[in-house]
């Protein structure tokens, strides 16, 4: 008898009384258990050793562990509060389990080989997954994809910065929660438990604050558009069939952001501010001779900055690298950073004097977080001190958020100053529209934020209004 010793044996003179038979553990009966591959790391792929017909085999199942949370006499991960992947680790090797007995029954007599276990069991999970719309090409996490198509040389530097914060809010996610997305895991249970995550997660915008923020509604639904466009290109390419991202209820949220312009008086200002060392003296800045000087050079060179800006109604990376050569005669035009789009700009008067007075010579680059500490304090010394008030959703609660004008200038306080200030000079909002490089009219009109005082005065001399034809 093939596989089996015999291990009593009962003999009379005449006849067998009888025989039992008891089948070797160790040359016969198929043994399956689960190991850690190493367990002096905090996190560890799982190992499965077959035993069968006095062969081991040892195959990786494509699963990891935290170690802390593994049973060794179980050869399962600990069922704990504190580590809720546990539950579905234990039913995924299970499941391998049952597949790896019937791989190796399936050879009947005759013995495998290691690499076949191993090819006949990534053939088999790759089969299963396929049958059930899932992972079709072994590669079954969502940040792993992510990484992947984020460092694709075609992507532009916006988009992959967008991308990383997507990947670092994900991964602080899985550390907290101790797993590891999966494809199949990005559903509506996960969209709700990770937005409940983000709406009470906080932020501090330097090392040396003690202030910390909630993040908006707009920076947690870029996180979810980042989210589906990651399944979306990964669906597309055929590694998986899942679709839980497309549940109607599975939403990019946004709102329309509360900020500033300034209007055509308030740019006169910082266009005809005279910058010295008395006035910067007297705005407290530091009495060093070297200090004054340098930041009298660099507030002239940002001011310059900040009004090419305004006058072009560009964004930072595009009139933060203009140049001479994009003048021409009465136009300005330029390649759009973000878009890729050429736009046409006719040159603002107040535009050619700068030019004139700089010799042609256009500021130097600077990063677009030293550019916006300058222009706030350039808007403090020309007067734009004005009490705003804005709201913004932060933690899922609509705050209200007060100052003066001058500490919500940014660069891109530009474009919305251009293009108000161009509606509001009569101008025409599809002109604008070809001026912004919008592709869609909505697009154009959140970028005018024209107050209802202002609106108000555009309109009092229409005819309508006044009954003059």
């Amino acid at each position: 008898m093939h596989g089996f010793l015999f291990s009593k044996l009962y003999f009379c003179k005449t006849k067998i009384d009888y025989i039992i038979i008891k089948p070797c553990k160790i040359h016969c009966k198929m043994n399956i258990t689960f190991v850690p591959f190493d367990r002096k790391k905090e996190k560890t792929s799982i190992r499965a050793f077959i035993y069968h017909r006095g062969q081991e085999y040892r195959v990786s199942v494509g699963e990891s562990v935290l170690t802390k949370f593994w049973n060794e006499n179980k050869g399962r991960c600990k069922l704990v509060r504190e580590y809720p992947e546990g539950p579905h680790i234990n039913r995924n090797l299970d499941e391998i389990e049952k597949i790896i007995i019937g791989i190796v029954d399936s050879y009947g007599l005759v013995t495998p080989t290691e690499s076949q276990i191993r090819a006949d069991l990534k053939k088999r999970r790759k089969d299963i997954n396929s049958e059930a719309g899932g992972v079709t090409d072994g590669q079954q996490y969502l940040v792993n994809f992510a990484i992947d198509l984020m460092n694709e040389a075609n992507r532009k530097q916006r988009t992959k910065t967008g991308y990383q914060t997507t990947i670092n809010k994900l991964l602080e996610y899985e550390k907290t929660y101790h797993t590891k997305l999966r494809f199949a895991d990005i559903d509506m249970d996960f969209y709700n438990k990770f937005k409940k995550w983000l709406l009470n997660s906080t932020y501090k915008k330097s090392a040396k604050s003690d202030m910390e923020y909630h993040y908006t509604k707009n920076y947690i639904g870029g996180i979810f558009k980042n989210i589906s466009t990651f399944m979306n290109k990964s669906s597309k390419k055929k590694i998986h069939g899942f679709s839980g991202h497309k549940d109607e209820d599975f939403k990019s949220e946004k709102e329309d952001v509360d900020a500033i312009y300034l209007n055509t008086e308030e740019i006169e200002r910082i266009y005809s501010l005279e910058i010295t060392e008395e006035l910067l003296l007297k705005n407290g800045f530091a009495k060093k001779k070297n200090n004054l000087k340098n930041a009298v050079i660099a507030l002239g060179e940002e001011r310059d900055r900040f009004l090419i800006g305004c006058y072009t109604a560009l964004r930072h990376s595009d009139y933060s690298r203009i140049d001479v050569l994009n003048f021409n005669e009465d136009i300005v035009s330029i390649w759009t950073a973000k878009k890729d789009k050429k736009v046409y700009i006719p040159i603002h008067y107040r535009l050619r004097e700068i030019m004139k007075r700089r010799n042609n010579i256009l500021p130097g680059k600077i990063s677009e977080q030293k550019h916006n500490k300058h222009i706030k304090t350039i808007g403090r010394l020309a007067g734009i001190s004005d009490g705003v008030l804005l709201t913004k959703t932060r933690g899922g609660i609509r705050e209200n958020i007060t100052g003066k004008k001058y500490e919500f200038i940014t660069s891109h306080t530009c474009r919305r100053s251009g293009a108000s200030n161009m509606y509001l000079a009569g101008i025409d909002v599809k002109f604008i529209q070809d001026i912004l490089g919008h592709s869609k009219l909505d697009q154009t009109l959140k970028y005018i934020k024209v107050a209802a005082e202002d609106n108000a005065k555009r309109l009092q001399n229409h005819p309508y209004f006044t009954g003059k034809k």
